[in-house]
């Protein structure tokens, strides 16, 4: 039975391999097939509007000035600022409609909506070496500068406004960059690369790809989830009469007792995410905070790009120390000098992503150091590429500590460690591709799109889930909850599926980016298969609350907070990811809308935030700091935070996301996310219903945050206890 439970690992290896081989030859026909970048556009009579150079330093400025985290292109970035794809497809629109003579656009008009799209519709003329040149109407033209003239409004004088940084861009060479690259971006979608987004009535509507791609998805699903429940119901009846194991562990050394400072660190470190997240999320509806004025220093795309990275970042430094903590347990030894050495690095390298991030979204890195030690500008994986390589050090060097641990540790543990070994190793690997290309931004938009997602998924779907699951596995077996071989077969199928699905399942971001089409039908089934590993893992939770055999306060504490985090986080990935955005039928609609949002704030700080701070509460109870009665206070502090935000997503970012939908279908994607339309009007965030909506999230967000005080205060109020009189003495800190 052993010989079984070993295989488990070298096939999690088998699977990591194969998913960076298959990206790797896959990348090779999709950088060959992607949306060109035109030599020059330029009018009938030969006035060039703006050449390839001008697009690609466009998207240079757009990730320089820290856009991606404000707005998005063709739906990629933030949900808050307007999209700059199909915004400026509007405003070209508008200037067409004028041309016709229309106040405004007439959508409900077809024969004139097939006028302007004619009119808008770029026309190839003969290749030149450097790239064809497209020829465009003079209406078109008008439009572009209509588009400069405003974005030059928008992003200078009025970007406090628009919740920019004031004076965000008063030069107007950059601008016309910029509104070369969202106009490119617009004329890619129109020549149908983008299987039909943004949804613009009478000029972009879907094809019949999202529609075959979606059943071939439904149809999958009905063919897999049967037989692959069967056979994980099978494993869980052969293993789960299998002896337990009954393990006292020692009390943990000063060593292992230095890890809980870094708890602590992270503990507030969550604290202040939580805070940006709630001061982000009131931008939305105010220029200041009840008053003060913090956007000269701390601006949307700077606030929001802080709140997603904090997240990360105390994450990291949780599961790295959480390591440390338990590698003694693992027959590894580890000294007070290496501890610190490698938390000390860990905090240093996030103070300096954290720093980076602020001053180079402040403008105060110059070329090429922002995008080296300050921030990339794109979307989560923001950081400069120097902090992404010492990430990826740091994480390699703790992987190839586990590989040792592997060797030394009991039989039973042995797979465990091996698991982790490889997830913390792809995920290192996933860290080292955001930081490419090192020095500059990828010059195309695709070739960007297609590495970053790589980088998100190794994160958060391909490598993060079998970290988290195999720890929480750990701590049932030595808790004595499960046997060992069943939780090596839990932690094996799913770290296998989970990789194998979520890396290949990257392709669902790829739907309307402009890649070839081949990866919406590849993201669609193999993203949707991602819910089935955790929907398992939610029936697994369950049946081990009904085994009944829960007895002590530290056994009830991890069974409850896997509970939370498996079923809270589950639903969140299964429900409101796949069942609600997944889909291309869905998510042509629902594209970087507040569903997404709610999907987010659901999958993340259930899946992945609770079991880290599952980590904290065992450290402290193993140290001695946390009691028993503490421990009932930890457990209904798990079940605060999941209400929390089942509430924010339940009162607050669903409803919006349905309202946006609504607007969509009535106006286009581009009004959305617009604070007020090309023509002067209030935009969506300016709807009386949307303001009533945004206030509502601040109910889950007071709860949630009961929940995440409980615990930090709790760490705070018990810290000395649990650090030991002899650890205290060694650091200098007295304990009157």
């Amino acid at each position: 039975m052993a010989g079984r439970n070993s295989v488990w690992p070298r096939v999690v290896l088998m699977v990591t391999i194969l998913v960076y081989v298959a990206y790797g030859i896959m990348a090779w026909y999709t950088f060959t097939h992607l949306p060109p970048i035109p030599a020059a556009v330029v009018t009938e009579n030969g006035t060039v509007l703006f050449t390839y150079n001008d697009v690609v330093m466009g998207k240079y400025y757009f990730q320089k000035y820290g856009l991606m985290d404000y707005g998005s292109i063709l739906g990629m970035g933030s949900y808050f600022g307007i999209d700059f794809t199909s915004y400026t497809l509007r405003i070209y629109e508008d200037t067409a409609a004028h041309y016709l003579g229309f106040d405004a656009v007439p959508q409900d008009n077809a024969s004139a909506m097939a006028i302007i799209r004619q009119d808008l519709m770029p026309i190839k003329a003969d290749p030149t070496p450097k790239g064809d040149v497209i020829v465009v109407s003079d209406e078109f033209a008008q439009g572009f500068y209509n588009a400069v003239k405003f974005y030059s409004w928008m992003l200078g004088p009025a970007s406090e406004q628009f919740r920019l940084k004031p004076d965000l861009i008063t030069n107007e060479t950059v601008v016309k960059d910029l509104v070369a690259y969202f106009t490119w971006s617009f004329m890619i979608a129109m020549q149908g690369y983008t299987n039909g987004f943004p949804y613009m009535p009478g000029l972009i509507e879907p094809t019949a790809n999202v529609t075959y791609a979606s059943w071939i998805t439904l149809f999958t699903i009905m063919l897999t989830v049967m037989p692959m429940a069967g056979y994980v119901v099978l494993k869980l009846m052969d293993y789960w009469n299998e002896p337990r194991l009954s393990i006292q562990l020692p009390s943990p050394n000063d060593a292992q007792r230095l890890t809980l400072i870094a708890f602590l660190l992270a503990g507030i470190a969550l604290g202040i995410q939580g805070l940006l997240g709630a001061y982000t999320m009131h931008l939305y509806v105010d220029t200041s905070l009840y008053g003060i004025n913090l956007i000269p220093i701390l601006p949307f795309n700077v606030s929001r790009a802080l709140h997603y990275t904090l997240a990360v970042l105390w994450i990291a430094v949780t599961w790295i120390a959480f390591s440390f903590f338990v590698f003694p347990y693992f027959g590894l030894s580890v000294s007070r000098r290496q501890v610190l050495t490698v938390l000390v690095i860990g905090v240093l390298v996030s103070i300096g992503t954290l720093l980076g991030i602020w001053a180079s979204y402040l403008q105060l890195i110059p070329a090429p150091w922002w995008f080296i030690i300050g921030a990339q500008g794109r979307d989560v994986t923001t950081q400069g590429t120097l902090w992404l390589i010492l990430i990826t050090a740091i994480l390699g060097y703790v992987s190839y500590l586990w590989s040792r641990a592997s060797r030394t540790a009991p039989e039973s543990l042995k797979p465990f460690a091996k698991i982790l070994s490889i997830a913390i190793a792809g995920t290192a690997a996933g860290a080292f591709i955001g930081a490419l290309p090192i020095i500059q931004p990828w010059p195309d938009f695709q070739v960007d799109e297609y590495f970053r997602w790589m980088t998100i998924h190794a994160f958060v779907e391909g490598f993060w889930p079998p970290i988290v699951v195999t720890v929480t596995v750990v701590l049932l077996v030595v808790a004595g909850l499960i046997p060992p071989k069943l939780g090596t077969v839990v932690a094996g199928m799913d770290a296998t599926l989970e990789i194998i699905t979520g890396m290949i399942g990257t392709a669902h971001h790829y739907y309307f980016n402009g890649l070839p089409t081949f990866w919406m039908y590849v993201g669609a089934v193999m993203s949707t298969l991602e819910a089935i590993p955790l929907g398992f893992v939610i029936i697994y939770v369950i049946l081990l609350w009904r085994r009944g055999e829960i007895r002590t306060e530290l056994q009830k504490t991890i069974v409850t907070y896997a509970l939370v985090a498996g079923i809270g986080g589950g639903i969140g990935v299964v429900a409101f990811g796949a069942g609600l955005i997944n889909l291309p039928l869905l998510n042509y609609f629902l594209h970087d809308a507040q569903t997404t949002m709610a999907h987010a704030h659901l999958a993340f700080p259930l899946a992945y935030g609770l079991p880290s701070i599952m980590m904290w509460v065992v450290a402290f109870a193993l140290s001695g700091g946390f009691s028993d009665r503490d421990l009932k206070y930890m457990r209904w502090a798990a079940i605060i935070i999941g209400v929390g935000f089942y509430l924010q997503a339940l009162l607050s970012l669903v409803p919006l996301g349905v309202l946006q939908f609504m607007y969509e279908l009535k106006y286009g994607y581009w009004f959305i996310k617009t604070i007020i339309t090309p023509s002067g009007h209030p935009g969506f965030w300016e709807l009386p219903l949307v303001d009533e909506f945004v206030w509502l999230r601040m109910i889950g967000d007071l709860v949630a945050a009961l929940g995440f005080a409980i615990v930090i205060f709790g760490m705070l109020l018990r810290f000395r206890k649990a650090l030991g009189k002899p650890l205290l003495e060694a650091l200098g800190v007295s304990r009157s």
